[in-house]
C-alpha cells in the first residue's frame, strides 16, 4: 500500500466514517431504512423519466377515476385506456398505395427529416391541363370520394380486447401546400381536393370519420381532432369481439386507419365555370402525426383522479415535493434552532430569559392554525411553505442545544480557550458545535418528518399551489371528488402509502443515528 493511501486511511475523518459505519450497519432497521429513503430520492430525481404524463393535478388525460391497468387482469372483458398505434409519428414505413390507374398521384415518406427532426407522409396530386380522372358520382353513403383515383396510406392497429372500447378519439396533424392554379385561384383550388380519414374494420367494411371541407389549408402542421361517435365505434369495434368465446364476426383483431387525398368534382357544380381540368399545378399534403386514444375502464399503472389526470405521474413527483420542502424547511430550522440555543445556552442572563420566552410562546400556540394563517397570509407556493415551516420548527432544536451548551460551556476545553484570547464566537461554533453535533442529527432526521406531515397537512387544507403535485393535495381531491363513495381506492392507498413509507424511513434512520451517536444509548 502506498503511503498517500494509508496517509488518507489513518487521517481522523476516514477513522470516524468507518466506525460510525461499522456500529450502523448493526441496526437491521437502520439500513432500511436507508434503503427506502434512496428508493425515494431515486423517485425524484428521475421524476422526469418515470412520469408516462403531466404530473399536473388539473390536466385531464382520461376520464376520472379509471382504475389502475393491471387490474385488469381480473376483468378479461375490460378495456385499459392508451395510445393503440404503434408509431404515432409515422416515423415507420406505412403501407401506401394509389387507387385507380392515374399516373398524378404519388407519395414519399420520410422517417426522420434532418432539416426539423421529425418524420412525415406526403401525399402529393399534380394535375395537367386535359386530364380526366374517373369520376364515380356523388357516394349517397358519404364514404367514398366522387373519383376512384386517390392517393393514401395505411396504418394498422391491433385491438387486443375482448370488447369495445367506451370512446375513441383520434387526431391527424398535416400541412398542405398549393402550386399552380390550385394556389392563385383561392377558392377554386381550395374546392378542388379533400382530405379523408377512414376506418377499415379486418371484414373490409369503410367507415369514413373525417372529410376536410374547411378552406384554411396552409403550409403550417396543423392538429385536427375527430371523435368517433357511439354507431362508428360499434361499426369499427363490435365485429372484433370474441362471440361465446369462439368466434368472431371478422377474421381477425386488426383494423386499419386509412388517411387519403381525393379530387372533388363539387367544385364544377359549384361554380359552372372554366372546369377543374384545365387547372395546372400540384397539391402536397404533409401528414406529421397520427393518433388514436382509445378509452376504457383501465388506465396506466395507478388510475386516474377526480379530475382525470394520471395518478402514477402525480406520485411520482409528489416524492419531489415532500423532499424538497421536508430537507430544506429542516435545515432552515435547525439553523435557526442551533443559534438560538447556542446563545441562549452560552450567554445565558437577559439573553437566555428572551429567547427562551419566545420559545415559550412559540410552543403553547397550536402549531397547525398557525400554520395555515401563515400559508394563507404569504402565498400557495414552495418557498413561502418551507418558510412557514421552519418558522414553527425550531423551537424543539433550539431547547435541544441550549440544554447541551449549558453542560457543554463549563468545562476545561471551554476555559481553556477563553485563556488564550478566543473570542465568543470562535468558542461556540469551533469548540462547542462539534461536542454538539451528534445529538442534533438524529433530530435533524426527525424534524424532516415533520416537516413532511406538515406539507401534506397543509396541502390537504388546499393552503399549496394546486398546480403542485403534491401527495396531501391528492388525498385532499380524493375526498372531495368522491373517491370514498365511487371506490376509487387507489388515489387514496398510495398516496396515503407513500407518506406512511417516506416517514419511517427518516424515522428508521434517525432512530438508529441517535442509538450510534448518543454514548448514553450506545452503552445500553
Amino acid at each position: 500500500m502506498s503511503d498517500s493511501r494509508k496517509g488518507w486511511k489513518d487521517s481522523n475523518w476516514y477513522v470516524s466514517i468507518t466506525g460510525f459505519w461499522r456500529e450502523y450497519r448493526k441496526h437491521r432497521i437502520g439500513l432500511i431504512g436507508i434503503f427506502v429513503m434512496a428508493i425515494f430520492f431515486g423517485m425524484a430525481i428521475f421524476a422526469p423519466v418515470l412520469a408516462t404524463h403531466d404530473p399536473t393535478p388539473l390536466v385531464k388525460v382520461a376520464p376520472e377515476y379509471l382504475a389502475p391497468a393491471w387490474l385488469s387482469v381480473f376483468d378479461p372483458d375490460g378495456v385499459v385506456t392508451g395510445e393503440y398505434l404503434t408509431d404515432p409519428l409515422i416515423n415507420e414505413e406505412p403501407f401506401m398505395a394509389i387507387n385507380g390507374t392515374s399516373d398524378e398521384f404519388s407519395y414519399l415518406h420520410q422517417p426522420i427529416d434532418d432539416l426539423n427532426n421529425q418524420s412525415y407522409v406526403n401525399l402529393t396530386w399534380t394535375h395537367t391541363p386535359g386530364t380526366q380522372l374517373d369520376f364515380v358520382g356523388q357516394d349517397p353513403d358519404e364514404i367514398m370520394p366522387d373519383y376512384n383515383d386517390f392517393v393514401y396510406f395505411d396504418q394498422i392497429v391491433t385491438w387486443p380486447w375482448n370488447s369495445r372500447p367506451s370512446d375513441v378519439n383520434m387526431s391527424i396533424s398535416y400541412a398542405t401546400k398549393l402550386t399552380g392554379d390550385f394556389a392563385n385561384t383561392s377558392i377554386y383550388g381550395n374546392l378542388m381536393f379533400r382530405i379523408y380519414l377512414w376506418i377499415i374494420d379486418s371484414g373490409g367494411q369503410w367507415t369514413r370519420l373525417f372529410e376536410s371541407r374547411d378552406l384554411n389549408y396552409v403550409d403550417v402542421v396543423k392538429e385536427k381532432p375527430v371523435s368517433l361517435n357511439y354507431f362508428s365505434i360499434s361499426d369499427i369495434f363490435d365485429g372484433m369481439i370474441l362471440l361465446n368465446g369462439t368466434s368472431q364476426e371478422d377474421p381477425s383483431d386488426d383494423i386499419t386507419i386509412r388517411i387519403g387525398i381525393a379530387p372533388t368534382y363539387r367544385f364544377e357544380s359549384f361554380h359552372g365555370e372554366t372546369p377543374w381540368q384545365d387547372f395546372n399545378g400540384s397539391v402536397n399534403v404533409m401528414f406529421t402525426q397520427l393518433k388514436m386514444v382509445a378509452y376504457g375502464e383501465y388506465f396506466g399503472l395507478l388510475g386516474t383522479t377526480n379530475w382525470g389526470a394520471d395518478a402514477w405521474s402525480q406520485l411520482i413527483y409528489g416524492s419531489r415535493i415532500s423532499i424538497i420542502i421536508g430537507v430544506l424547511a429542516t435545515a432552515l430550522s435547525t439553523g435557526i434552532g442551533v443559534i438560538v440555543g447556542m446563545s441562549a445556552g452560552y450567554f445565558g442572563g437577559k439573553i437566555d430569559e428572551v429567547l427562551m420566552r419566545v420559545v415559550d410562546f412559540l410552543l403553547v400556540i397550536p402549531g397547525l392554525p398557525l400554520m395555515m394563517v401563515l400559508a394563507a397570509f404569504l402565498g400557495a407556493n414552495i418557498q413561502n411553505i418551507i418558510i412557514v415551516i421552519a418558522i414553527l420548527g425550531w423551537t424543539g432544536t433550539s431547547r435541544l442545544i441550549r440544554s447541551q451548551v449549558l453542560a457543554e460551556k463549563n468545562k476545561a476545553y471551554v476555559e481553556s480557550a477563553r485563556a488564550i484570547g478566543a473570542s465568543d464566537t470562535y468558542i461556540m461554533f469551533r469548540h462547542i458545535l462539534p461536542n454538539v453535533t451528534p445529538i442534533l442529527f438524529a433530530n435533524i432526521t426527525l424534524g424532516v418528518v415533520g416537516a413532511i406531515l406538515s406539507e401534506a397537512g397543509l396541502s390537504f387544507l388546499g393552503l399549496t399551489n394546486p398546480e403542485d403535485p403534491s401527495w396531501g393535495r391528492m388525498l385532499a381531491d380524493a375526498r372531495t371528488g368522491g373517491a370514498f363513495s365511487t371506490g376509487a381506492w387507489w388515489v387514496v392507498l398510495f398516496p396515503g402509502l407513500m407518506i406512511t413509507m417516506l416517514s419511517l424511513s427518516f424515522t428508521f434512520v434517525g432512530h438508529t443515528l441517535d442509538q450510534v451517536l448518543n454514548p448514553r444509548l450506545r452503552e445500553r
